[in-house]
């Protein structure tokens, strides 16, 4: 596993990057990791995908490789699309309890959930997913869910882009050309009891994936497998992908473009089980407000 220096030292910032849309505060709670694929042992033993991706162990950032996520700070130029946001929303909320029993119930439907309003998010229901303790990753095939373009094999999936269509004009199956303004994103929102991890990858997006694989073609619609075969055949780019590994206690979230970047759950480390809430919709900014602003280019500075 390379050391948090060297993943920080390869870092490639660009137009296509994923973003973060947060306070600094948050920074030195974020830790980093690569990822690997995974073997024949982990997909006959585990259920794993072939060639599935799967995060290296997180590892915790001290205070100056933490300034150095600075380059991926969001300024207010930055698209929605490749923003993650990081807050906090009380537990005792409506909203979540009513989330959680709409769930429960026989009938309901992954991706078809009532509108909910989740703090300053208003958005539908995708799911609520339940993790087991310390699993590396947490996204299992779910058989009650068709809309997704990648064909499945096993029950483990790794590290994924979200590639569903629900109609026209909601999901993330979009061509690269209108994905990041067309795509939704995602809350996802720890309601415990547990704390639980999300991984997400800053330079390995789905936009860079059609730079490699279709440069140029803007009606071109990435998946999973695509990427699983794009690094299985060209393993020299695994070691360069950096990841954020963004740990939430219960009542925390983040907010994310499930579409554009890969990313999936994680239970490393962590004894208890959690229940996330995940609400679907074309949510803004953070806040791309002056102070906000003044607050990032305040941290590159320090950098």
């Amino acid at each position: 596993m390379e050391s948090a220096e060297h993943l920080l030292a390869s870092l490639r910032v660009d137009g296509r990057s994923i973003r973060l849309d947060c306070d600094q505060q948050w920074l030195p709670r974020l830790s980093v990791c690569g990822i690997r694929l995974a073997d024949e042992a982990e997909a006959r033993d585990l259920g794993y995908l072939e060639d599935a991706i799967i995060p290296e162990p997180p590892q915790r950032l001290g205070p100056e490789q933490a300034a150095l996520l600075a380059a991926f700070l969001a300024d207010a130029d930055t698209e929605s699309g490749l923003c993650v946001g990081l807050g906090r929303i009380p537990l005792d909320e409506p909203a979540v309890a009513d989330m959680l029993a709409e769930a429960k119930r026989p009938d309901f439907r992954p991706h078809y959930g009532s509108v909910q309003m989740l703090g300053d998010f208003k958005g539908r229901l995708i799911d609520v997913l339940t993790a087991q303790p310390n699993v590396q990753t947490t996204t299992l095939l779910d058989p009650r869910i068709q809309q997704y373009s990648d064909v499945r094999q096993g029950g483990r999936v790794g590290m994924h882009y979200d590639n569903a269509l629900i109609s026209g004009d909601i999901g993330e199956r979009f061509p690269v050309g209108v994905r990041v303004e067309a795509a939704d994103r995602r809350v996802l929102y720890n309601a415990g009891p547990g704390p639980r991890h999300l991984v997400v990858a800053l330079n390995l997006t789905a936009l860079h994936l059609a730079d490699q694989v279709k440069p140029g073609d803007d009606d071109y619609i990435p998946d999973s497998a695509q990427l699983r075969t794009f690094l299985r055949d060209n393993p020299t780019e695994i070691s360069k992908v950096v990841c954020i590994v963004a740990t939430l206690a219960p009542g925390e979230y983040i907010l994310f473009p499930a579409g554009i970047a890969i990313h999936d759950g994680s239970m490393y480390g962590c004894p208890d089980v959690s229940h996330a809430i995940v609400l679907g919709g074309k949510f803004p900014r953070y806040n791309p407000s002056e102070d906000v602003a003044a607050e990032v280019e305040s941290v590159r500075a320090f950098v």
